[in-house]
């Protein structure tokens, strides 16, 4: 059976979520949607406000996504599989999930990759955050959920451009842009009113077949790994004692962002064991993981990996490699963790596994 496509559209208050989906879903091109909207308070604005509003769009209220209604996402993605199966509505292709602006979108995640009916019947596409021009970097600057926000998007979509003019427009545009850069590297950046979106723009983020996964992991080699880490005494106040030039501040310092890059195939067994000790180590601090790895049990046919916080899905095989680099390459966001740990850490297990196989065969 062939799973159904969720994406995820997330973004603060006021930037533009529900303006995005009454473009996509009016568009010529745009396939049959389900969407599930969250709005937080006793009275849902967003669902009146979306054009398209039939049986396939589903409201949850009385919470945001990521906290007292996460078992109602859950019922509600049930409850839409079966009224398509019944024919009860349109046998929709996609389902976008709109979260209200100050939820974090890790928990809606990992729902969609791990529980066990959802995973079954969706498959994640990938995150789409939405950031307004005008007010962002203060966002970003006092609002947590902002930045997890950004730090998890596939695509980021910079909305409200066409307000400005002029420098101030350019310098911006440019501050956001590099800021953004800094945090999630790995992210497609787009303004929305230089050309009117299409689904296209929007959907094809996740690691669900060769041509998307080429294109992520190309945009992985911007991670610069010669940033300093957190924990070597990088600190942006005192680099900086113009603190309104935000240019040449990170704002984010708890966020890093990283590569772990290894040019030998990896066992099975050291991969599993790597992954264990990193859900149980430093789960909650894994904002997003994703990777492409080099087995050596299967050298032909890699696996793909793609977490959030202490969960991580199933291994997906792909039947052969995107490209002529075949090394392993993992993209990490994390919270308050540098580069060094998770590299220590996976030397570690390596010598570990390869030592209990040395001795599993001595002993045969």
């Amino acid at each position: 059976m062939s799973r159904i496509l969720v994406t995820i559209v997330t973004g603060f208050l006021g930037s533009g979520k529900t303006t995005l989906l009454n473009s996509l879903l009016t568009h010529s091109d745009m396939p049959q949607a389900a969407v599930i909207v969250n709005e937080f308070g006793e009275i849902g604005l967003d669902y009146d406000l979306i054009e398209r509003s039939d049986e396939s769009v589903v409201q949850l209220e009385n919470g945001c996504l990521c906290c007292s209604v996460k078992s109602d996402l859950i019922d509600t993605f049930r409850d839409l599989h079966m009224l398509r199966q019944s024919g009860e509505v349109p046998k929709f292709d996609r389902v976008l999930v709109e979260t209200t602006g100050i939820a974090d979108p890790g928990p809606v995640l990992q729902i969609i990759l791990t529980d066990p009916m959802v995973s079954t019947c969706y498959a994640l596409d990938g995150v789409v955050t939405l950031i307004d021009v005008i007010n962002g970097e203060e966002t970003l600057d006092n609002f947590n959920e902002s930045v997890h926000q950004a730090a998890v998007a596939d695509r980021i979509i910079l909305t409200k451009t066409d307000l400005l003019g002029g420098n101030e427009r350019e310098n911006r545009l440019t501050r956001i842009n590099n800021r953004l850069q800094k945090l999630n590297p790995g992210a497609t950046i787009y303004q929305s009113q230089e050309r009117k979106l299409s689904p296209s723009d929007v959907f094809g983020n996740g690691l669900l077949d060769a041509d998307a996964i080429k294109k992520d992991i190309d945009s992985w080699q911007q991670v610069d790994t010669d940033t300093p880490d957190i924990d070597g005494g990088h600190s942006e106040h005192s680099d900086h004692s113009d603190h309104s030039d935000h240019s040449e501040h990170t704002h984010d310092p708890l966020i890093n962002t990283f590569c772990l890059v290894r040019d030998q195939a990896i066992s099975i067994d050291t991969l599993r064991l790597f992954l264990e000790a990193l859900t149980r180590e430093a789960g909650p601090d894994l904002l997003r993981v994703k990777g492409i790895v080099s087995v050596a049990e299967r050298p032909e046919t890699p696996a793909v990996i793609q977490g959030a916080q202490q969960i991580f899905h199933s291994l997906k095989w792909l039947a052969d490699w995107p490209s002529d680099d075949r090394r392993t390459r993992i993209i990490f966001i994390t919270r308050g963790m540098d580069k060094g740990y998770i590299e220590d850490s996976f030397d570690l297990i390596e010598r570990v596994a390869a030592r209990t196989v040395a001795g599993f065969s001595q002993a045969v």
